[in-house]
């Protein structure tokens, strides 16, 4: 049981005050007894005393209620404080950006898990040079402890595969205890990693050059057969028919070019919305393999499709499919060997443990004179080829693995190669299964 802070713990509040006047009515009555003061004015002094007495009474309740009030407050505001605190920094420990608490010194007073994970468990107490080997960093830092003002720097962390990391640098001013200085500095910083963002700045770099690269040869060509047929062969009808030929096969590369550029863009754009139909599978392969019929017959090659396991309906959307297996196919047909068979099966295949995904594989496998498996990681690389004499000669822009990759990421699929040279390759798409009934496209 709580003991009550009170003087008279056992009666009303509103009877203590005539606990109080007993003392005085002692005495009264004492002096009246004496003859030393009349009855008249013994009574005048109670009421005086008591009026008195219940004022003083009143305000120090008033004040011990406000003073109360003021402790609840306070306990209130302490534990809202320490939940606050307590909040502040479960977040900082869980996220996923390394933070760090340094003192004047560029010691190391706190870390989050992440700063631990990425520097190591025993940092704490430690000069953060010993652990961050960036003169810039390092510079900056004592820049912010000598004049407060915060900066950002980039640096490279680690040899093998090197990070581009991000840190931002912050002063704190919190009051000192110490009666010489009025405040005491501490230094925050917030680490980034901005690798994949320096790698897309890269990327589009590259491909500006690339594309620019790709379109600038064909204009080029186009430029000097004109000026050729203005010039030396104003009259020459034969050189006129072959360089109005070659360059109208530039003209058709750089269309090829303009279309695969602005096809994977409107890719790209749609790559966060997943596909809505129902696409029967079987029946677009064979649509595939009857429009490139013509190009399959000039090099005497044949299909040969199997249905092992009697797939029909993929979830999909039929024309970027399409487009897939077309430029797949055709990549089969144009690196093949005459005179060869194509071979096109369609299987089903369940994920290891523990994704157990059932999946629809289309694997398409030509003989020719394969890939070396240096160039296999880079294949789906925009602009990439193996061969780039062979691949421009037979009309290849460089960008349909692009897209068949794009289009794959957006169905939720994905495409291995295997390959051995002057053998055979086998390109295998695998796309998601669906038990689903919905009507195909």
């Amino acid at each position: 049981m709580t003991k009550k802070n009170s003087t008279f713990p056992s009666l009303p509040r509103e009877l203590r005050p005539l606990l109080l006047m007993l003392p005085l009515a002692l005495v009264l009555s004492l002096l009246i007894y004496l003859e030393t003061i009349s009855v008249t004015v013994a009574f005048v002094l109670s009421i005086v005393f008591i009026l008195c007495l219940f004022q003083l009474s009143r305000k120090y309740e008033q004040e011990m209620a406000e003073l109360r009030r003021k402790i609840i407050l306070q306990e209130h505001e302490s534990r809202d404080t320490k939940a606050s605190q307590l909040l502040l920094t479960s977040i900082m420990e869980n996220l996923a950006d390394p933070f760090l608490l340094l003192d004047a010194r560029k010691r190391i007073l706190m870390a989050n898990k992440s700063a631990l994970d990425m520097l190591g468990h025993d940092i704490l107490r430690k000069d953060l040079s010993l652990f961050i080997r960036s003169h810039e960093v390092n510079d900056a830092i004592g820049e912010t402890i000598e004049s407060g003002t915060s900066h950002t720097v980039e640096y490279l962390y680690g040899n093998v595969m090197p990070r581009n990391l991000l840190v931002r640098i912050h002063a704190l001013d919190i009051p000192s205890q110490d009666p010489a200085s009025s405040l005491k500095r501490y230094i925050f910083l917030s680490i980034y990693d901005i690798t994949p963002i320096k790698q897309a700045e890269q990327m589009r770099v590259d491909f500006v050059a690339n594309a620019s690269h790709e379109l600038r040869t064909p204009l080029a060509s186009i430029l000097g057969f004109v000026e050729t047929l203005q010039g030396p062969a104003r009259n020459d009808r034969e050189a006129q028919d072959r360089f109005l030929k070659i360059m109208y096969d530039e003209a058709c590369r750089m269309t090829r070019l303009v279309d695969d550029l602005l096809s994977l863009s409107k890719i790209e754009r749609e790559a966060h919305i997943p596909p809505s139909g129902m696409v029967n599978l079987p029946t677009l392969i064979d649509s595939v393999v009857e429009t490139l019929a013509v190009r399959l017959r000039k090099k005497d090659m044949s299909v040969t499709f199997r249905n092992d396991d009697h797939i029909d309906m993929v979830p999909g959307d039929y024309d970027q499919l399409t487009q897939v297996f077309q430029n797949l196919l055709d990549n089969a047909i144009k690196y093949g060997r005459e005179n060869s068979e194509i071979d096109i099966r369609l299987y089903k295949e369940t994920a290891t443990p523990p994704l157990d995904v059932q999946t629809c594989n289309v694997s398409i496998t030509n003989a020719g004179a394969g890939i070396p498996p240096e160039h296999i990681p880079r294949l789906t690389e925009r602009f990439y080829r193996v061969d780039t004499a062979r691949s421009r000669s037979l009309g290849g822009t460089g960008l349909g693995l692009a897209i068949v990759k794009h289009i794959l990421q957006r169905h939720k699929g994905h495409i291995r190669f295997e390959s051995e040279v002057n053998k055979y390759t086998r390109v295998t798409v695998s796309l998601p299964q669906t038990n689903s009934e919905a009507p195909p496209k």
